[in-house]
């Protein structure tokens, strides 16, 4: 497919993400759009669920999901729409949601950036996707973004808490058959950068990066590691390499966290343009090599 008849400019890339509507509008799909939009590209999005608050119980999540007969629907009509760079995933919600997405991705063969969302709570269920994840959806993944939580899960850790772990645990996850991973340990770890970990694959062998950012601020952030997710999947689609795709997404994410907007859930959204409207003055991403 082709952009607008005679124009003589580049193609615009198309991502489309599989993810939840949050609608606070910080994180989800929501916040994928935005981010793609912030790179020039053109995103579409396959719902698989529905965040929701409830204001009178201090805005506590509920989770509605799409049937996965309505999701396969969506999936299959968007990708025969377009012909996508990137397919970049979020929360899938359910076994039936997750399978028909591997299924598609074998198909298709497409780059494909994977936030492994785990555990989906909505209905008084839950729904534990571990070892499905690592059976059908990481060997799949071009790039995996797994945060503390979710990279210990995936690798039977105890928690991590620190640079050395989160680069043990990247490389178990590239062991399970992910091309690349990147390790977000934002502001979780103890310390005044917000910290991630990259281990990519090269022709020379597996490489370590890591980038680091000072923390903006001590406030929460909802929507911090799918934006990180999605700003790589837009680098890849814009023409970067992983490296430069991860450095792009840090520093852009860095910049919604300092610019963030509060809200009435207590729990601040990401200002996604900020790194073109308001960006914080000297805010610079650090990247360090590691042997």
């Amino acid at each position: 497919m082709t952009d607008s008849p005679g124009t003589t400019l580049s193609p615009v890339p198309r991502i489309l993400t599989i993810a939840g509507s949050d609608v606070s509008g910080g994180a989800g799909l929501e916040a994928d759009l935005k981010m793609f939009t912030e790179y020039g590209a053109f995103g579409t999005a396959v719902v698989t669920c529905i965040v929701t608050f409830d204001p009178a119980a201090s805005f506590e999540h509920d989770i509605t999901f799409i049937d996965t007969d309505a999701i396969v629907k969506q999936l299959d009509s968007t990708l025969a729409v377009h012909d996508f760079a990137v397919i970049k995933s979020g929360m899938l919600g359910s076994v039936d949601s997750a399978l028909a997405l591997a299924a598609s991705l074998r198909e298709n063969h497409l780059p494909y950036v994977f936030d492994p969302v785990l555990v989906c709570k909505g209905s008084g269920t839950m729904v534990d996707l571990k070892d499905l994840f690592v059976e059908n959806l990481v060997p799949l993944a071009t790039v995996i973004t797994p945060n503390l939580e979710e990279a210990a899960t995936l690798t039977d850790r105890e928690p991590i808490q620190s640079v050395d772990g989160m680069i043990e645990a990247a490389r178990d996850i590239r062991a399970m058959g992910a091309q690349h991973v990147v390790v977000k340990g934002g502001a979780r770890l103890a310390g005044p950068d917000a910290i991630d970990v990259l281990l990519e694959a090269t022709p020379d062998g597996d490489r370590i990066t890591v980038f680091s950012a000072p923390k903006a601020h001590d406030r929460m952030v909802n929507g911090a590691g799918c934006s990180f997710a999605s700003a790589i999947a837009a680098g890849l689609a814009t023409g970067a390499d992983v490296a430069e795709a991860v450095r792009q997404a840090k520093l852009r994410v860095a910049h919604g966290i300092a610019a963030s907007l509060t809200n009435a859930t207590g729990v601040d959204s990401l200002f996604h343009p900020a790194a073109r409207v308001r960006p914080q003055e000297g805010l610079a991403v650090t990247v360090e090599q590691r042997d």
